[in-house]
């Protein structure tokens, strides 16, 4: 069974909504602070601090969004894919964790919104992923498809101006990717149910360097697309 976070009091309670109108955590009270664009198939890093909200948004319709995170002081400290697939499951939704990898094993990301309306499936396959690794070069060159955009190279490429090797990707949290495994073990997804305007909320439990990725590969969709970014702070 997944970890199931404790609901908190009135102080630390986690905000959440699922209604494509709703706006999560967002009303008054809160102000953004950055508003960028991730071009199709390439990536961007931004800083999100401790408090802040990141909003990932699908501007333009479906798409995947490969997301890396690190501690922002110590970026050895960076998200753990597998181990929040073993507390939380394998896809995520609002009051899930994005959990660090050992030693230290801390909430980097707690979901507060998810605006995906998720179509009925007889096979189990949901959206937001932890099963699938992130594409690669090298990846694509068993596929016959040399010199493909990747999100290996995408994620590196955010981080890179923060001075962090290609070395620390990791593998991601894939926003929007809808996925499952079937009955042998075999995994594979289709089309994003994401539509023009959905998002995903994340509330930062530390001070964080996130890399996203338009993802290059076909589990975006038959066309890539854009990804909105914004990033929103309680009004003091």
């Amino acid at each position: 069974m997944a970890y199931q976070p404790k609901r908190r009091g009135p102080a630390g309670r986690v905000p959440q909504s699922r209604g494509r109108d709703a706006e999560g955590p967002l009303g008054a009270g809160w102000r953004r602070v950055t508003k960028l664009v991730v071009p199709r198939e390439q990536g961007k890093g931004v800083v999100v601090k401790q408090g802040q909200v990141v909003r990932i948004i699908a501007i333009d319709g479906p798409q995947v969004c490969d997301f890396n995170a690190f501690n922002r002081k110590n970026p050895d400290e960076a998200f753990w894919s597998g181990g929040t697939r073993s507390l939380e499951g394998t896809h995520l939704t609002v009051g899930h964790r994005l959990w660090s990898k050992p030693p230290w094993i801390r909430p980097m990301f707690t979901i507060v919104a998810d605006t995906v309306k998720q179509r009925p499936s007889r096979l189990g396959l949901r959206s937001h992923d932890l099963l699938f690794s992130r594409c690669n070069r090298r990846l694509y060159i068993k596929r016959g498809m040399p010199g493909h955009a990747n999100c290996q190279d995408n994620l590196a490429q955010g981080i890179r101006p923060f001075r962090l090797p290609a070395t620390a990707v990791h593998d991601a949290f894939n926003i929007f990717m809808k996925t499952c495994a079937s009955r042998d073990g075999k995994q594979f997804y289709v089309d994003p149910d994401a539509r023009k305007g959905d998002y995903m909320d994340l509330r930062a439990e530390m001070d964080c360097l996130v890399s996203l990725s338009a993802c290059p590969g076909r589990s975006s969709g038959p066309v890539t697309r854009r990804l909105g970014v914004e990033i929103y702070e309680p009004v003091r």
